[in-house]
């Protein structure tokens, strides 16, 4: 993945996690839902009533976190707490999953002092299994016993299921007049990543000030151009989330989007998605290469990003690149079928620097300097459409022998 550089206005913080906000923390344990050794719940809480934003999957299957917490922030809650567990996704669980959400929140209402109304649910994991409360209820007890404003690092743990690695990153945005303003974020997701969203939680939290109405409109601008525009595998899942929470701990208001800090701060907040979504693909299931997807030239946006997400969901195409073939005319296919407005006798493809299609016909290439460029771990192919203004650029993986292994075997 490519190094992020930091901005002018803002800098990554030295192991930056979401407890590097003010005012947040975190507390994580092992609680039997995925054997006795890992972390599997969490508490996320901020001792300030945030103002809260999310955007969930578009799965009709939605998990029981899900439904509930988009209920909640529908009333603009002031969230002070996530419940976080991996393992079991409470998902496709009737009546009784729905209960065992409600109940959790309830459980942790009490232990934490809290309002169940400001606390949120979430899980992952597989799809059917039904909570085993009573783990819940002490993963609870041992999390909340454990919260730290340094706990942020270990929850990025607990929240991760098939993943190889951990996701968490935190910025500071310098304002003017030397003021300051921090956003931390943690994530999850390895596969089922396809918007609209992806197997992935995100939780994100910031001490800005910020109204409902604008954070909510940041954070869907900033979900477009990173959690939905990747793809492992194309399929999606049941319980994906991005939850954003403001509490408000410096001060300085973000108050008109026409605003300076604002426009920072939306501009932070897109950095830091953006690299939590890259995060998710390199450590896409079996993933052996990291390949950037540019579509410019279509008739608008969302046909660049139609188009481009059609060769990010090519098994073919994943497939060639896992196996270091430089095999063009599965890119050519893929934005054929795409439905997307195209003169196919206009396209040129390129792969990194080296063009390999110049007006929909292939270019013969050295093979030492196509081997050289399929070679590397990060792959870039950019495709000129010459058909419009549009530009879109999305994130994927390649499908690998182990792809296949840990989604044959999951339920081993």
């Amino acid at each position: 993945m490519k190094k992020e550089k930091d901005d002018n206005n803002y800098k990554i913080l030295k192991d930056g996690t979401i407890t590097s906000v003010p005012g947040f923390f975190a507390g994580s344990t092992n609680c039997g839902l995925k054997g006795s050794r890992k972390r599997d719940i969490c508490i996320i809480h901020t001792s300030e009533a945030s103002v809260c934003s999310g955007v969930f999957t578009t799965n009709k299957f939605q998990a029981a976190p899900v439904i509930l917490d988009r209920q909640k922030l529908q009333n603009n809650c002031g969230v002070m707490a996530i419940v976080v567990n991996s393992g079991i996704a409470n998902a496709c669980t009737g009546k009784t999953g729905m209960e065992n959400a409600i109940k959790t929140a309830k459980i942790a209402s009490n232990i934490m002092g809290i309002d169940e109304e400001k606390i949120l649910i979430s899980s992952t994991g597989v799809i059917g299994a039904q909570l085993p409360m009573d783990k819940i209820e002490s993963g609870i007890k041992k999390s909340y016993a454990a919260l730290d404003p340094a706990g942020g690092s270990s929850a990025a743990e607990a929240i991760l299921t098939t993943d190889l690695i951990k996701k968490e990153i935190a910025i500071k945005i310098d304002l003017d007049e030397g003021k300051e303003i921090i956003i931390g974020g943690i994530a999850k997701g390895s596969g089922m990543i396809e918007p609209n969203m992806a197997t992935m939680l995100a939780f994100i939290g910031t001490d800005a000030k910020i109204s409902k109405s604008l954070l909510d409109k940041a954070l869907k601008n900033a979900n477009q151009v990173s959690f939905n525009s990747i793809s492992v595998d194309g399929c999606q899942s049941t319980n994906d989330m991005v939850i954003v929470m403001a509490n408000g701990s410096s001060g300085i208001d973000m108050d008109t989007e026409k605003e300076e800090n604002y426009e920072k701060f939306v501009g932070g907040l897109i950095f830091l998605m953006k690299y939590l979504a890259k995060k998710i693909v390199m450590d896409g299931e079996g993933a052996t290469k990291f390949i950037e997807i540019k579509v410019s030239g279509a008739n608008d946006e969302i046909q660049a990003k139609t188009s481009a997400l059609k060769i990010a969901n090519s098994n073919l195409f994943k497939t060639a690149i896992f196996g270091q073939d430089l095999n063009w005319g599965r890119i050519n296919a893929a934005l054929g079928a795409s439905g997307c407005e195209m003169d196919p006798d206009k396209i040129d493809i390129y792969l990194s620097e080296e063009k390999i299609v110049e007006n929909g016909i292939g270019i013969n290439i050295e093979k030492n300097i196509a081997k050289k460029l399929l070679s590397k771990k990060e792959i870039r192919i950019a495709i000129d459409l010459k058909y419009g203004k549009g530009t879109w650029t999305v994130w994927t993986s390649d499908l690998s022998f182990d792809y296949i292994k840990i989604n044959a075997l999951y339920h081993n």
